[in-house]
């Protein structure tokens, strides 16, 4: 990272959108870096991700309160239920104006230089309202993503987007061709906190055996396939069949150590899991639904890099997880983090 030394405190009030908690763990991951440096402070909005920022970032503060709303997610956990997006979507975009005027208050009594969103409209607005710098970072924008929606709905949203002063897209993801200004980076995510040792032995678990974590985002789903003994499963927010041995981790904050020490895992295809077994070099299976457009376009991009290892549900009840199966599975290269250089274009923006 260039030395950004700055001479008096700049702050950052980060917003991260109240959907999924794959933003949380990304923002999670630069904010890490911006504490790193000498006066900088970071103060984080949410509302849905308040007990894995907490113990992700202590001594930072957080501001509970809604930042968006996100698309309403069908029982498969993947794919979206379009007349219910449509209906509360809608509905919180006619009244966008009035929630951004009321954030601009409080924007104007954190005072911060720079705010960046990942990746809700309405901050980009109400600081726009306030007159500070604005971010948004992401590798989708709802624009992209809930393109179903009506032409006047979204006519705002690529309006409101437009407030924006500069957007970083992340790798993996759709296009956000609506932003005026863009610079785009690779792979954003949480580097492990400890050695696979370490890990393992707090989870109890031997070096001996071979470890698939599946984490497939709150299906309801019942999942039941033939697993050998020697095999440690690990569920993540999975519905398991009763009928087979496994270790609840939902609770797992550092989710990136349980993938870091992972021979196989089996996920749906959203950037926070994708992007830690990439940056990981852990081989994986991943669900997709292509009426989701961010997960589209993330299956699109891994099949132009050959990892398109898309499955189904019926696929995974399908698998026998043996020893052999998993070592057959070809190691990945691992891909580079890009914190760092998120950082410095941040730090670019506020030396100004």
């Amino acid at each position: 990272m260039q030395g950004y030394v700055f001479s008096c405190l700049k702050k950052i009030l980060y917003y991260i959108t109240d959907h999924g908690l794959g933003h949380a763990t990304r923002s999670i991951a630069i904010i890490r870096e911006l504490k790193k440096l000498e006066n900088i402070e970071v103060c984080v909005r949410n509302s849905n991700a308040i007990k894995i920022l907490q113990e992700s970032l202590p001594g930072t503060k957080i501001i509970s309160g809604t930042t968006d709303v996100g698309p309403s997610i069908n029982d498969d956990g993947i794919s979206i239920d379009r007349e219910q997006t449509i209906s509360n979507v809608s509905k919180w975009i006619q009244k966008i104006d009035f929630f951004a005027k009321k954030e601009s208050k409080i924007i104007l009594q954190n005072k911060p230089n720079l705010v960046i969103s990942d990746i809700s409209p309405m901050p980009l607005l109400a600081a726009k309202n306030a007159k500070i710098p604005s971010i948004a970072i992401s590798n989708f924008s709802w624009c992209d993503v809930l393109k179903f929606l009506p032409s006047k709905e979204m006519n705002k949203l690529k309006s409101v987007y437009n407030n924006a002063d500069l957007a970083i897209q992340i790798s993996l993801g759709t296009k956000m061709d609506h932003f005026r200004h863009k610079k785009r980076v690779g792979l954003i995510c949480r580097n492990p906190t400890r050695t696979k040792y370490k890990i393992k032995k707090s989870l109890g678990i031997s070096n001996s055996k071979c470890i698939v974590t599946i984490a497939l985002g709150g299906s309801k789903n019942n999942i039941n396939f033939e697993v050998d003994d020697d095999i440690e499963i690990l569920s993540m927010n999975t519905k398991i069949d009763n009928t087979i041995k496994k270790k609840d981790i939902t609770n797992y904050v550092e989710g990136q150590d349980i993938v870091s020490i992972s021979d196989l895992v089996i996920c749906k295809c959203g950037y926070g899991m994708i992007s830690e077994c990439l940056t990981n070099g852990v081989p994986f299976y991943y669900l997709s639904s292509d009426n989701h457009l961010e997960q589209k376009a993330i299956s699109n991009e891994l099949k132009e890099i050959s990892l398109g290892n898309r499955i189904t549900f019926k696929g995974i009840n399908e698998l026998k997880l043996t020893s052999e199966f998993i070592q057959s599975k070809p190691i990945l290269k691992k891909e580079p983090i890009n914190n760092q250089k998120i950082v410095n274009i941040i730090c670019q923006m506020i030396s100004k």
